[in-house]
C-alpha cells in the first residue's frame, strides 16, 4: 500500500482507510454537540464527510451557532409565552373574581337600601325596582315589570313627568323632581326623585334613585295650616278689636250722652226724660245683643241702601239733641247698593269712628257725613269743622284713625284724612270700581 502524504497535524483530520471513517470524522463532530442535538446535525455534518479527510469549515460553524440560536430563540419564545398565558390566566380570574364581588356589593346596596331604587327605558316601563320600592309603593317585582311609571304618578303630574321623559330621551343625563305617587292600597306617597340617563350596551335606559318624603310633607303641610289658623286667628282679633273700638264702643258713647241728657231733663221734663231714658235703655239692649253676636262669632248686621242711612242716623238718636243736631247726612241709596256686605259694614264702621272723633275730639258745630258714587267709585266723605290736627305729629295717629286706615285697606279703598290746626277735618275713603259688588 502506497503510504499517504500527511501534513503536520493532519493525524486529527485525516482518515486511515474506510473502515476507520465513521469513528474518526464523526466524534469530533458529534463532541460540538448536545446530545439530544446530535441526532440533529449527524446527517448535516456527515453529509459532506466522503472517503477522504473533511475538515470543518467556518461556514459549517457559522450555520451551528445559527441553528442553535434559534432553536434557542424558539425554546424561550415557548417558555415566554407560557409565562405571558399564564399571568393573563391569573390576572382574568382576579378581575372576574373582583367583578363578582363588586356585582355582589352592588346587588347588597340594591336590594338593602332604604331608598327606593328603580330602571325604566325612556317609554317609562319598570325594568326593575328593589326592596324598599316594594315595601314603599306595595307592588312586587313581578307585578312592577313592565308596569308604565307614570301610572303611578298623581293625575295632575302626568304632564311634567312626560316633559322630564322627553327631556332625557333628547339627551339630557339629569332630573330632579318632586311627584305624588299612588300607592297599590290607594296611599298617597310624595316622592323626590334624582333621574340619571345611562348610555351602556343595548338600549338606554333610565336610572332612578327616589327618597321618600311623605312624612316631610305631611309635617310641612300641618306646619303651614297651623300658621294659616295662628294668622286668621291673629286677623279675627284684630278684627274684633276694631269692631269693638268702632261699633260697641261709639255706641256706648253715645247712650252715655243720651243719659247725661236724660239727667238734665229731670229737672226741666220729666216726661221727656222718660222718653230719653227708654230710649236709652233700647240702645243697650242692642249694644247687649251686638256683643252677644261677637261673642258667638257673628257680625253685627251689615245694612244696605237706605238702611245705610238709618244706621248712621241710630247712632246720632241716641245722643242728646244738641248733638244730634250737629250732624247732617247725604246719603245715596243706590251708591250704597253698589257695596257688598262687607264692604257696607268696614264704611260704616269708618264713618262712626269719624263722626264719634268730631264729636269728642274736634269739638265740631257741624258733621257732614255724605255717601255717593263719582266716576264710576263709592265716595264716603266726612267733614267737620272742629279743631283740627296737625297730621306730621306722632300723637295725631290715634287708635281709630288706624283703623280706618286699616279697614279701607281690607277692601280696597283708597283713604285720605286732611287736616289742619283751627280748619277742620275731612275724611274720604274712595272703593274704586274694580271693587264694587265684591261679595265677602
Amino acid at each position: 500500500m502506497t503510504p499517504h502524504l500527511r501534513s503536520p497535524g493532519s493525524d486529527r483530520f485525516a482518515v486511515h482507510g474506510p473502515a476507520s471513517l465513521p469513528a474518526q470524522v464523526s466524534r469530533p463532530a458529534r463532541a460540538l454537540f448536545h446530545p439530544a442535538l446530535a441526532m440533529v446535525f449527524s446527517p448535516v455534518v456527515l453529509a459532506g464527510v466522503g472517503p477522504a479527510e473533511t475538515p470543518i469549515t467556518p461556514q459549517l460553524t457559522e450555520l451551528f451557532w445559527a441553528l442553535f440560536l434559534l432553536v434557542a430563540f424558539v425554546l424561550v419564545g415557548i417558555i415566554w409565552a407560557g409565562i405571558i398565558r399564564r399571568n393573563v390566566r391569573q390576572r382574568t380570574e382576579t378581575i372576574l373574581r373582583r367583578e363578582e364581588a363588586l356585582e355582589e356589593h352592588y346587588r347588597e346596596l340594591f336590594e338593602n337600601a332604604h331608598d327606593i331604587i328603580f330602571t325604566h327605558d325612556l317609554e317609562g316601563h319598570l325594568t326593575s325596582l328593589n326592596k324598599a320600592g316594594e315595601q314603599i309603593l306595595g307592588y312586587s317585582r313581578e307585578e312592577a315589570a313592565g308596569l308604565e311609571f307614570a301610572r303611578l304618578v298623581a293625575p295632575g303630574q302626568h304632564d311634567s313627568f312626560r316633559q322630564i321623559l322627553g327631556r332625557l330621551n333628547d339627551g339630557l343625563i339629569n332630573a330632579s323632581c318632586e311627584l305624588q305617587m299612588r300607592a297599590k292600597d290607594g296611599r298617597r306617597v310624595v316622592l323626590r326623585v334624582n333621574l340619571r340617563l345611562q348610555q351602556l350596551s343595548g338600549a338606554p335606559r333610565v336610572q332612578g334613585i327616589a327618597w321618600d318624603i311623605t312624612e316631610r310633607k305631611l309635617a310641612e303641610e300641618a306646619l303651614q295650616e297651623s300658621e294659616q289658623r295662628l294668622r286668621r286667628s291673629l286677623e279675627e282679633r284684630v278684627q274684633l278689636g276694631r269692631d269693638l273700638h268702632d261699633g260697641i264702643i261709639q255706641s256706648i258713647y253715645a247712650v252715655g250722652l243720651g243719659l247725661q241728657e236724660c239727667r238734665n231733663l229731670m229737672n226741666q221734663n220729666l216726661s221727656e226724660a222718660h222718653l230719653r231714658l227708654a230710649k236709652s235703655i233700647s240702645d243697650l239692649n242692642t249694644v247687649i245683643r251686638d256683643v252677644r253676636n261677637f261673642i258667638v262669632g257673628l257680625e253685627p248686621e251689615a245694612l244696605k241702601g237706605r238702611e245705610f242711612k238709618a244706621a248712621l242716623q241710630s247712632l246720632v238718636a241716641t245722643m242728646s239733641q244738641a248733638h244730634a243736631a250737629q250732624f247732617s247726612f247725604d246719603i245715596d241709596a243706590q251708591a250704597a247698593e253698589a257695596l257688598s256686605a262687607r264692604q257696607a259694614a268696614h264704611l260704616l264702621q269708618i264713618a262712626r269712628e269719624a263722626m264719634s272723633n268730631s264729636l269728642r275730639h274736634a269739638r265740631a258745630q257741624s258733621t257732614v257725613v255724605s255717601l255717593k258714587k263719582q266716576d264710576e267709585c263709592v265716595r264716603l266723605e266726612v267733614q267737620d269743622d272742629g279743631a283740627g290736627f296737625e297730621q306730621e305729629a306722632p300723637a295725631s295717629r290715634g287708635h281709630g284713625l288706624r283703623n280706618i286706615t286699616a279697614r279701607a285697606d281690607e277692601i280696597g279703598a283708597r283713604s285720605e284724612i286732611l287736616s289742619a290746626p283751627g280748619k277742620g277735618t275731612c275724611l274720604l275713603v274712595e272703593v274704586p270700581a274694580s271693587r264694587l259688588y265684591e261679595r265677602a
